[in-house]
C-alpha cells in the first residue's frame, strides 16, 4: 500500500473507495509502528487532523496486523442504516483430515479464528453451507470468500485454531494458581485474561474477546465486546480482567431488574421485556 501521493489525496481516494462499498471496510494504508495506526483508527471517526474522512461520526476504523505491520481499514456509515457491529471472531465449520502424512479419512471440526485475515487484516467472509460426500457419507462444511481476496486454507485455519487453544492452555498453566481470584462468575474467564496478559504483546480487548470464545467462555466474550465498543478509549486486555468482577458486581446490587429483565409497559399498554443495561445478561424476551 505505499504510495508517492500526499497524505491529503491518499485519504481523499481512501473517501472515495469507501463512499462507492457504502457500509463495506476498505483499506486505508499499513504502519509501520503499531501506535501510529491506533492513533489513525481514534482519529478517523472524529476527522481530527484526518479532514477528508469528516464530519466527525461519518467514518468508522479498526487496525489489524498485516504481514508488513499494522493495517487500518475504514468503513463509511453515514445516512445508512447501522451496520452490524464488526465481530470479533468467526465460528467456521471445517474438513479436519489429520496431520498424519498419509490419508486419515475426514472429520469436521469447528473453529473460533480471528475476524481478520491473518495476512493483511480485512475482514474474514461469512460462513456458508457446503454439503460434499466421501467415503459413502455425506458433510457439511463451510465455505468463505475474504473481502481481500486471500485463501483461508482449512489446513491454516485449524492451525490458526489450535495455536490459540495451545497458548491459552499454555498461559494458564505457567501464571494461574489453584485458588480463586475473586471475581464471582467470571472466575476462570479473568484468571484467563491475567494469565494472557503475561504472555502477549500489548493485547487488546479483542484479543481478550477472541481468546475467551476460543476456549468456551462465549457470555464472557460477548459481554467484554459490549463494553470495548461502549468506551472511547481504547480497552486493553487487563481492562476487560478488571472489567469482568465490576460486571458481577454490578449484577449482585441491581435492584432495577429481575433476572436481567426490566417490564415495560409501552404506549400501546403492551408489556414487553427489556435487557438490562446494568446486568447485561443475556435474556429471552417474553414478548
Amino acid at each position: 500500500m505505499a504510495s508517492n501521493q500526499s497524505p491529503l489525496s491518499k485519504h481523499a481516494a481512501v473517501v472515495r473507495r469507501a463512499l462507492a462499498a457504502r457500509g463495506g471496510w476498505v483499506p486505508v494504508e499499513v504502519y509501520a509502528s503499531t501506535e501510529a495506526a491506533r492513533s489513525a483508527v481514534r482519529r478517523i471517526p472524529r476527522a481530527e487532523r484526518m479532514p477528508a474522512y469528516g464530519p466527525p461520526g461519518t467514518f468508522e476504523a479498526y487496525d489489524a496486523n498485516h504481514d508488513d505491520g499494522t493495517a487500518v481499514w475504514v468503513r463509511y456509515t453515514a445516512g445508512l442504516p447501522k451496520p452490524e457491529p464488526r465481530p470479533t471472531a468467526m465460528t467456521y465449520l471445517v474438513c479436519d483430515r489429520g496431520t498424519g502424512p498419509g490419508y486419515e479419512g475426514v472429520r469436521v471440526t469447528k473453529v473460533i479464528v480471528s475476524a481478520e485475515c491473518p495476512r493483511c487484516g480485512g475482514p474474514r467472509g461469512t460462513a456458508i453451507p457446503h454439503r460434499f460426500p466421501e467415503d459413502g457419507a455425506w458433510y457439511m462444511v463451510h465455505k468463505w470468500a475474504n473481502q481481500c481476496g486471500h485463501l483461508d486454507e482449512y489446513a491454516s485455519v485449524l492451525a490458526e485454531f489450535r495455536a490459540d487453544r495451545q497458548l491459552a492452555e499454555y498461559a494458564v498453566r505457567a501464571h494461574v494458581k489453584l485458588d480463586k481470584v475473586g471475581s464471582g462468575e467470571y472466575d476462570e474467564p479473568v484468571a484467563l485474561l491475567n494469565a494472557l496478559a503475561l504472555e502477549l504483546n500489548s493485547p487488546s480487548a479483542r484479543d481478550a474477546s477472541r481468546f475467551l470464545a476460543v476456549c468456551g467462555y462465549g457470555e464472557a466474550a460477548r459481554r467484554v465486546e459490549e463494553e470495548r465498543a461502549a468506551r472511547e478509549k481504547r480497552m486493553t486486555l487487563r481492562d476487560a480482567a478488571q472489567y469482568l468482577p465490576e460486571l458481577t458486581a454490578a449484577r449482585a446490587g441491581c435492584t432495577n431488574c429481575v433476572n436481567g429483565r426490566i417490564k415495560y409497559q409501552a404506549r400501546d399498554g403492551e408489556f414487553v421485556d427489556l435487557r438490562c443495561p446494568d446486568c447485561r445478561r443475556e435474556v429471552t424476551p417474553d414478548a
